[in-house]
């Protein structure tokens, strides 16, 4: 609660009177008083920016108020706490620029009273009330979704337009359906023989079978994959200075264009991205990590501290704007000025996310590849067996000597829920290991962020090296654990629960730059009970170590009789071949979608200053809404998990609700809530609440299918109608809000470019997925230098979505159409007509390129220059020439010649709209 200076003067007089009355109990005169100062309060607070009914929650004559304080986050009163609370701050003047009073300070003895009474518990009179009161949620997106039965799109759009005096305009003509089908559904036109297939065809469900093939398409992912990647920003660059690629960041565009083709339910569309690691879908927490991030981390502690604040606030945000449509991340330095999220909230929902960091991560071997592993183990094991007789000299030892770099444990499956590698020698020091990796099926179940715990006989103290890297995913010294003896010491994994292992992998310096404090004796026992220990491996197998880097065992067959030295080298080459083909195995493919390591204590920063740490906090979600039911020290995994399924849950309004305004909107041009990403109290009513809200309960009633909802969409009359402007409807509906017409509106870049390729004959729709296509010339400096390319070929010649999205540059020709930066959330991109972008249209090489292949694709498919006029109409345009138009086409022709010509047609407005 902050007071202005006038309020503050006046509260400088009333402050002692107020609490002197409600120290001694007398309950008539504190209500007295609060009737007196509760109007001029509310008139000089300068905390509360929001509605008058939020204002009202800030009363001084309600124990929760004063307890939870105003939108700072700071809670004015914690019973029994004086130095926690933000009152007697400001009172002592202890925070500048909020003192209170102003000018001068309450004497000692009401200091010191007002502290006695919160030492005391801060008691208050029973008309005060309880300490917290219940959020009422009466905000129209807060509430549960209402099902509308019997109803149709095309009921709720007339009933509106009859309310305003309006109707549906007619049906639109065959062809402008089908091409206008072709650029929303899939961002491409429709070849000339699909328009005269659906215009030639008379059957009844001659629409509704076109729609069909046209959401079966695999361009549909593709199509509509481009919007939430918007939605997500999502870049192949970090940004910031370096701006260096993301080599494997594609996997994520591309598991969202297959979950669209799909069909995926969008309940576990939405989960698998926070939490696919959980869910057998581990691309798609590329999610998480798609928006940029600073490389060059900053040397003082505190600027390190933002930037990963900063890191985590991206996360925030997007999850909150890309599926809740609230914004917030508007809490992270006070209370949400409009919405019920508090500060308390961030950091709850900050402590969910604490455990992420941005990098590559490798996915886990398929159960095929897991099985082959395990039948090369098996070999390996029964030839090195075999073998041990030819083994010579020193190295009777049938393992080699261990290394820093990787050391692979092999043994007979056996069930645990305890490993403990104790350290009995090093190569000097206390011992090291750079992580500890227990396997099952090929799974790495010693990861916390699994739920496995860590403990040790003592930990070496410092900055870097700390226990819980043993088990974070993370590698090299920076992740490592150093164990406090030099001798006999241990670190200990607990599993998640008793699983069957058969491999363990540890390792003191995983980059190889670091080779002291290698543990070169040591023992690994395994219990299903603590205490109860059996020897899984030990080094008593291995070779001595020399300080070198170990090489295989050396065989010596001449020795032995010819047969038996035969069967040997048989035996050492069949061991070389399944030790390289398990090498190739273990080769990890790796994605950019996170790691996951066990998180420290979350706490709320007061004003967002990393360094102004408050109380720890649990992860949650928004208090309001749901609770997650989380320790403050719960796997990082199940706290991704626990808010995926509340965010996904039918329980939650808002998620089903903004998803299918989203698809409204991109059919439309405007979304039911024409502010997308912002459901709050901030943002826009729906201009059709129950038709959003029974949108929504399709979505939900019909496995969250996305399909369901655009064939709903595509099969109604609203969509079906003509674009045709009315001007009485215009004096009425300008914009068109009310759906009176279809509204007609420029295509996005991507499709103007697609569609530029494809009636130019040269668009490649085969080539899908992968590694994207650059549009520049890079400069492979440390920090990257992007400048656009001057030739195209058929590499180029791609769809959009799979040009490299490079953060902070726009590719030079199609970037101007309002191509979002992938910096930031972009819900809803603005359509702007400036003189670049004709410009770049009529001008460039790249179009000037296509013009020219155009002009070649109609020299060869006809004969005469009417036919070739006529088929770039009907290529363009799905239509043939007016008698006039193509008048004026040959006439142009004859002056300017063909390749002017199609560069004229790829410039019209008619190419580059949906009808």
């Amino acid at each position: 609660m902050t007071l202005n200076r006038q309020g503050r003067s006046f509260f400088r007089v009333r402050l002692s009177v107020f609490f002197f009355t409600i120290i001694l109990g007398c309950e008539a005169k504190a209500v007295d008083f609060i009737k007196d100062i509760e109007p001029i309060f509310q008139a000089h607070c300068i905390d509360c920016h929001g509605p008058d009914e939020q204002e009202s929650q800030f009363r001084l004559d309600r124990l929760a108020a004063l307890i939870s304080g105003g939108n700072s986050g700071e809670p004015a009163v914690v019973p029994g706490k004086p130095g926690e609370s933000f009152l007697l701050k400001l009172i002592l003047h202890e925070e500048s620029g909020m003192e209170m009073p102003p000018d001068d300070s309450l004497s000692d003895s009401e200091i010191a009273s007002i502290k006695a009474w919160i030492a005391g518990g801060a008691k208050t009179p029973e008309s005060y009330g309880p300490e917290k009161t219940d959020i009422e949620l009466s905000h129209w997106s807060f509430q549960p979704v209402k099902r509308s039965h019997g109803s149709t799109i095309d009921r709720f759009i007339r009933d509106k337009l009859v309310a305003n005096g309006l109707t549906l305009s007619p049906t639109a003509e065959r062809r402008v359906l089908v091409r206008r089908l072709y650029l929303v559904m899939l961002g491409i036109p429709p070849t000339p023989e699909q328009v005269e297939a659906f215009a030639t065809d008379e059957s009844d469900d001659a629409w509704q079978n076109v729609v069909e093939r046209v959401l079966a398409s695999p361009h549909y992912g593709e199509r509509w994959a481009t919007y939430w990647l918007d939605l997500v920003r999502f870049g192949e660059t970090h940004g910031y200075e370096m701006n260096r690629e993301r080599p494997t960041a594609w996997q994520y565009r591309d598991w969202v264009i297959e979950s669209l083709n799909d069909d995926k339910p969008y309940d576990e569309f939405v989960r698998q991205q926070i939490a696919g690691d959980a869910l057998g879908a581990n691309v798609a927490t590329g999610f998480l990590v798609a928006g940029p991030v600073d490389q060059v981390k900053g040397s003082d502690p505190k600027l390190r501290q933002i930037q990963r604040m900063n890191e985590l606030d991206d996360m925030i945000n997007t999850t909150g704007t890309a599926f809740l449509g609230l914004t917030t991340g508007c809490a992270r330095c006070h209370n949400h000025k409009f919405d019920p999220i508090s500060q308390r909230d961030y950091y709850s929902m900050q402590a969910v996310f604490a455990g992420v960091q941005h990098g590559d991560r490798a996915l886990p071997p398929t159960p095929e590849t897991a099985k082959r592993i395990a039948s090369l183990d098996e070999e390996i094991s029964e030839l090195t067996n075999r073998l041990k007789k030819f083994i010579i000299g020193d190295e009777s030892k049938p393992r080699p000597a261990v290394n820093a770099k990787r050391n692979e444990e092999v043994f007979e499956e056996r069930e645990a829920r305890f490993i403990r590698f104790t350290i009995r020698k090093t190569t000097g020091g206390e011992g090291c290991l750079d992580e500890l990796e227990i396997y099952s099926n090929g799974l790495n179940v010693a990861l916390a962020s699994s739920g496995s715990k860590a403990i040790s006989s003592g930990d070496f103290v410092h900055p870097k090296h700390k226990l819980m890297h043993i088990n974070d995913g993370r590698h090299g010294n920076d992740h490592s654990w150093i164990v406090d003896s030099s001798s006999g010491d241990w670190v200990q994994i607990e599993l998640a629960e008793p699983t069957v292992i058969d491999r363990i992998v540890w390792s003191r310096d995983r980059s190889g730059k670091y080779t002291d404090r290698l543990p070169i004796e040591y023992r690994i026992d395994s219990a299903m009970e603590a205490d109860n220990w059996e020897l899984l491996t030990s080094s008593a197998d291995r070779q001595t170590f020399t300080g070198k880097e170990s090489a295989s065992p050396k065989y010596q067959f001449e020795k032995f009789p010819s047969a038996e030295a035969q069967q040997g080298r048989v035996w050492q080459n069949r061991l070389q071949a399944a030790l390289e083909e398990k090498r190739q195995l273990e080769k990890s493919t790796l994605v950019y979608a996170g790691t996951f390591v066990q998180p420290g204590p979350t706490h709320r920063l007061y004003r967002g200053e990393p360094d102004a740490k408050r109380e720890q906090v649990a992860p949650n979600a928004i208090e309001v809404f749901t609770s997650l039911n989380l320790a403050t020290n719960a796997p990082e995994r199940d706290r991704r998990l626990a808010l995926a399924n509340w965010i996904a849950s039918k329980d939650n309004p808002l998620t089903v609700r903004v998803i299918v305004n989203r698809l409204w909107q991109f059919h439309f041009g405007t979304g039911i809530v024409d502010t997308p990403s912002d459901f709050g109290l901030n943002g826009s009513p729906p201009s059709h609440p129950e038709l959003l809200d029974w949108l929504a309960s399709e979505l939900m009633d019909h496995n969250w299918s996305l399909k369901h909802i655009h064939r709903l969409i595509l099969n109604s009359d609203t969509w079906r109608q003509s674009n045709r402007p009315n001007e009485d409807a215009i004096r009425v509906d300008a914009t068109s809000r009310l759906l009176w017409r279809f509204p007609p509106r420029r295509l996005e870049a991507e499709a103007i470019r697609d569609s530029i390729l494809a009636v130019t004959d040269v668009l490649d729709l085969e080539a899908a997925g992968g590694p994207g296509f650059s549009p520049f010339e890079v400069e492979l400096e440390n920090v990257r230098h992007y400048h656009a390319k001057q030739a195209f070929g058929p590499a180029d010649w791609r769809r959009m979505i799979y040009m490299t999205k490079v953060r902070q540059e726009r590719e030079q020709v199609f970037g101007a159409f309002d191509c979002p930066d992938a910096s930031m959330v972009v819900a809803k991109r603005s359509r702007s007509t400036t003189p670049l972008q004709a410009l770049n249209l009529l001008n460039s090489r790249f179009v000037m390129q296509q013009a020219d292949l155009f002009a070649k694709r109609l020299e060869n498919e006809s004969d005469t220059l009417s036919h070739q006029i006529t088929r770039a109409w009907r290529l363009c345009f799905q239509r043939k020439p007016t008698d006039e138009e193509l008048a004026d086409s040959v006439s142009f022709i004859e002056q300017e010649g063909v390749q002017q010509f199609t560069r004229a047609m790829l410039n019209a407005n008619e190419f580059v709209f949906i009808p």
